[in-house]
């Protein structure tokens, strides 16, 4: 028996599988190739020239700085976002319309054309065109610019700051206008960027200056008044009562001087008083009362000490003397005496300077507090003032530069190539076509076969139709032509034929898998009409005849009967009279003079197979042919027919189910297949009808093998497997 593993279905299509459909639809794949092909060529022979040419603009890197001021539009960052937003501003629709105008100036037509010099008209008489805006025109011009758009490409290679504008056109003079018309739109258009931003900014700065005047003008004017009305007036730096305040704090610290000196010298006077010492004050020195007393009072003394000193003790002139010194030490005692009267008067004086002044002072403080607060309020203004006025510098200055920025305004690329008319044509291409054409015909002669597979529900391969019905394949019978088919007696028995080994196998597969009794009854039955049941039924009973085992073939296919004209019909008696009654089963049981085959012939008969399948005199006769004869080959009608194969397959010990792969429908089989099974009909295996030969034939020198040797190879195979069943059952 042929067991062949069930493939596994969770690892999906494996390569083999894939290169196997291919190869089976191989045709398809060329036909999709061949007809993507021929489309490519009428392509290529339809499709307009095109012409490319390329503009090439480069970032500038550095900045020219003609003025020592920041500019007011700063230079574009050297970073891929801003280089690709760069890159879709050349691509956009509002470029695309600046190009439109451009080239139309050049005197370019929209269909690529370029008018003659004399043709075009001249700056005034352009200006003075009347320009329409029907709908008509804005739909034109719209479908111009959207052809624009489509035809150019602006690139970048990731590793630069250069940009590449290509574009293609039917005419290699427009193409390399067009390129240039975008370089020079990107540059111009950077150009009007920045000067209008600087009028805007000189604009809006020029307006903010008049309001900025305003506030400042404002701002010191309150401050003046204020001022003015809190008598907070500066002087050096000062205000006025700050000034007055300092000067009574100076004049009280002279005052508290003086004072603590005039004490000093009073109480040194009245010590030298007390004493009766000599005053060394300055007062007292420079006094011009004292001074002529104290020379006289040296006079006096110098001419006692001589007396004195002379020894004249007792002189007239001592006593006189000693009272005129006396007298004159009372006179400067009273002129010293005055002097400290002077000393106390003066410093009576002084303290009450010391307590007008202090009373100023303290009068002046108790006033410094409102001040301050008007002083404080009077900062604040002029902080103000100050700040605007600080505001107004800078927006002074910055309108200035502004202003000298006017007209010197330069983009922040350069175009450094040109693009120039092509000399040849870019495409259409003849290798990029046919690539095209191979590479689609190839996706879809793949894609188609694939859809033809997935929708072909034939037989694919033994594989597919064993692991779909889960039943083995027991005999594969050879794909014969028409010539053969005549003469398959003889191929059956011709042991060199690939049909006589086919049904040798067959043969040999079928006694093993079928019960082993003494009388088998095997039911050959179909999915559907013309799968080769009968030639099946026929090779195999002239098989086993040929070996030497009683057969006989019983023709159940009352809706098609074809054992007879295979046999050899006698005409009668049928099967439809045993089952009736009328005839003997001796009777209708007829011999093949060529192949020693009994058969029981069948006929298109007038009332439904069903009643005679199903009659209780069918069953018996089949018992009794199985009590007769070691093999019963029952040809029955196909599965999809009726119900009569079932009845037939629930009187035989097995089922054969023939598969012809050409023709088959897999659903079908697998249908019929579980039909059986659900009636619990034992299927003992598929036939497979019209496998293609492999072409290798078998030796010619190898002889037929004998009858003898064949009928005791199947009988010890018998034997063998009546045994390991014996054993397993045990």
């Amino acid at each position: 028996m042929i067991v062949s593993e069930v493939p596994s279905s969770h690892g999906g299509m494996a390569i083999p599988r894939i290169v196997e459909i291919l190869w089976r639809r191989k045709f398809v794949v060329l036909a999709g190739v061949a007809l993507c092909m021929g489309l490519a060529v009428l392509g290529y022979m339809r499709s307009p020239a095109q012409y490319k040419a390329e503009a090439i603009l480069a970032l500038n890197v550095r900045k020219l700085q003609a003025l020592p001021t920041e500019s007011v539009v700063s230079a574009l960052p050297q970073e891929s976002p801003v280089l690709r937003t760069e890159l879709d501003i050349i691509s956009s629709r509002s470029m695309a319309e600046r190009v439109l105008a451009r080239l139309d100036h050049e005197g370019f037509t929209p269909d690529g054309r370029q008018v003659p010099a004399e043709q075009q008209l001249s700056p005034i008489a352009n200006q003075s065109k009347p320009v329409a805006s029907t709908p008509f025109d804005e739909d034109h011009n719209r479908s111009e610019i959207d052809k624009l758009l489509s035809n150019v490409s602006v690139m970048n290679d990731g590793r630069s700051y250069t940009i590449y504008i290509n574009y293609r056109a039917d005419n290699p003079e427009y193409s390399a206008a067009a390129a240039n018309a975008f370089g020079e739109a990107y540059l111009d258009y950077q150009v009007d960027q920045q000067t209008s931003a600087t009028r805007r900014v000189s604009d809006w700065l020029g307006g903010k200056l008049v309001s900025l005047r305003t506030t400042l003008e404002q701002s010191e004017r309150a401050a003046a008044d204020f001022r003015e009305k809190s008598g907070l007036e500066k002087a050096n730096g000062m205000t006025l009562q700050s000034q007055q305040v300092a000067a009574l704090n100076a004049e009280l610290a002279n005052l508290r001087a003086k004072l603590a000196g005039t004490e000093a010298r009073l109480s040194t006077a009245i010590e030298a008083a007390n004493n009766h010492n000599g005053v060394a004050l300055s007062e007292i020195l420079s006094s011009q009362a004292i001074l002529p007393l104290r020379a006289e009072q040296s006079r006096i003394e110098r001419s006692i000490l001589e007396i004195k000193q002379s020894g004249a003790t007792q002189s007239a002139q001592l006593p006189q003397l000693n009272s005129q010194l006396a007298s004159l030490k009372a006179q400067i005692a009273d002129e010293v005496e005055q002097i400290i009267d002077s000393l106390r008067n003066e410093i009576n004086v002084i303290q009450r300077q010391q307590t007008a002044v202090e009373a100023n002072l303290k009068e002046m403080q108790y006033g410094t507090s409102a001040a301050n607060q008007a002083l404080v309020h009077a900062d604040q203004l002029d902080r103000e003032a100050a700040a605007n006025r600080a505001i107004y510098e800078s927006y002074l200055t910055r309108y200035k530069q502004t202003i000298e920025q006017d007209g010197i305004a330069s983009a922040d690329a350069r175009m450094i190539s040109r693009a120039v008319p092509a000399m040849s044509k870019t495409s259409p291409q003849l290798q990029t076509w046919l690539a095209m054409g191979i590479m689609g015909g190839i996706f879809l002669g793949v894609i188609v076969a694939f859809v033809l597979e997935l929708r072909d529900r034939s037989i694919r391969s033994p594989e597919a139709l064993e692991s779909a019905t889960r039943l083995s394949i027991i005999g594969k019978i050879p794909q014969l032509s028409a010539r053969e088919r005549k003469d398959v007696a003889r191929m059956v028995s011709d042991g060199q034929s690939s049909l006589g080994h086919s049904i040798a196998d067959l043969q040999a597969n079928l006694l093993l898998s079928a019960s082993p009794k003494a009388a088998r009854a095997i039911a050959i039955t179909s999915a559907g009409d013309q799968e080769g049941k009968t030639l099946v039924v026929t090779g195999l009973a002239r098989s086993l005849s040929a070996t030497g085992i009683r057969t006989v073939v019983v023709d159940a296919n009352f809706r098609s009967p074809m054992i007879a004209q295979e046999f050899g019909d006698q005409f009668g008696p049928y099967i439809e009279e045993v089952i009736r009654g009328r005839q003997t089963l001796e009777a209708v049981v007829q011999h093949d003079l060529a192949t020693s085959i009994d058969f029981v012939a069948a006929q298109t008969c007038q009332v439904p197979a069903e009643f005679l399948l199903g009659h209780e005199q069918f069953a018996k006769m089949i018992a009794e042919l199985k009590r007769q004869y070691e093999i019963v080959l029952i040809d029955t009608p196909a599965v999809s027919s009726s119900a009569d194969a079932i009845r037939v397959a629930s009187l035989a010990d097995a089922t054969a189910f023939v598969v012809r792969r050409d023709t088959a429908n897999m659903d079908d089989v697998v249908a019929a297949v579980t039909r059986l099974r659900a009636d619990g009909r034992k299927v003992c295996g598929i036939v497979l009808n019209s496998v293609r030969r492999s072409g290798k034939a078998p030796r010619v020198d190898a002889p037929p093998p004998p009858i003898q040797l064949v009928r005791e190879s199947v009988v010890k195979k018998m034997a063998g497997h009546t045994k390991s069943r014996s054993v397993a059952k045990a």
